[in-house]
């Protein structure tokens, strides 16, 4: 026999908000780094220094592309858990008024 679940949908709602905050958090890093820039000669005047500084821009503007890909995930994610918690609260609704009870 089956042992039954106990789902909590206040908790998965939780963990919703949880990450749609550490969602709100990448994103308020990813507009930080989005404005760094550097001039030029600011690694000097080795041969390569110009080269220096348009490998540190490519690598900011990838960065913030990656933080602006997670800040979704993290979106898409607690989108996909609010709706797992009002599937589980209206199944467990309809199942106590299939049984003559309710909320």
């Amino acid at each position: 026999m089956g042992q039954g679940t106990d789902v909590e949908g206040d908790a998965l709602r939780r963990y919703a908000n949880a990450a749609e905050s550490a969602a709100d958090r990448i994103d308020k890093i990813r507009k930080r780094t989005a404005g760094l820039d550097l001039s030029d000669g600011v690694f000097g005047q080795l041969p390569e220094a110009n080269n220096l500084r348009a490998d540190y821009i490519d690598q900011k503007d990838q960065s913030g592309t990656d933080l602006e890909g997670a800040g979704e995930m993290l979106r898409s994610i607690a989108d996909a858990v609010r709706g797992s918690a009002d599937n589980y609260d209206a199944n467990e609704e309809d199942t106590a008024n299939s049984f003559g009870g309710g909320a």
